[in-house]
């Protein structure tokens, strides 16, 4: 318990203490919530000057954002139009693990991947990562091999420099016979 002794600097405490404890019991703001496929940064960077009913951005996990809001109709659609490039939900369970997250890639094959159309993890696995290899390609002449080691072993989990020559020689094969 605080105990006071009648001096200023008590007095000081005694004004400042409850403001610091209605602070710490602040409600969340009310609204509803947008789950996106970025970090809270990156998220308020795309809303600055947006308004219509963005209460509070926060982070959602790793490269993911919750924005609640209350916009509805248009502004609803807006909303989810400057989100519509990296995946957007209502719910956070149908968000699908953005693309950023597997391991091995840098931030010019996640470009080259969102511009292909593959923006989350399951995008690659529907694709299969020797399809997302050729379409980046075809975009991008200069891709190097090292890219699609890093899709398969991304989705293995694992380093890509400790894919095997056993591994990397069948789709090297698919490569060759188109």
């Amino acid at each position: 318990m605080l105990q006071l002794d009648g001096t200023e600097q008590d007095c000081v405490w005694a004004i400042r203490l409850p403001r610091y404890y209605a602070r710490l019991t602040m409600a969340d703001p009310k609204g509803d919530k947008l789950f996106v496929n970025l970090g809270p940064s990156q998220a308020r960077r795309r809303l600055k000057g947006f308004g219509h009913g963005v209460r509070k951005v926060q982070s959602a996990g790793r490269n993911q954002a919750v924005i609640i809001h209350t916009a509805t109709g248009q502004h609803l659609k807006e909303l989810e139009a400057k989100f519509s490039d990296v995946g957007y939900s209502s719910s956070e369970s149908t968000l699908r693990e953005p693309i950023d997250n597997l391991p091995n890639l840098g931030p010019t094959s996640i470009a080259w991947l969102r511009d292909v159309g593959i923006g989350t993890i399951a995008d690659l696995e529907a694709y299969g990562p020797l399809a997302a290899y050729r379409l980046v390609k075809i975009r991008q002449p200069n891709a190097s091999l090292n890219l699609l080691w890093s899709l398969v072993a991304g989705l293995q989990g694992k380093d890509w420099r400790k894919l095997t020559d056993d591994e990397k020689q069948p789709l090297l094969n698919q490569l060759a016979s188109d």
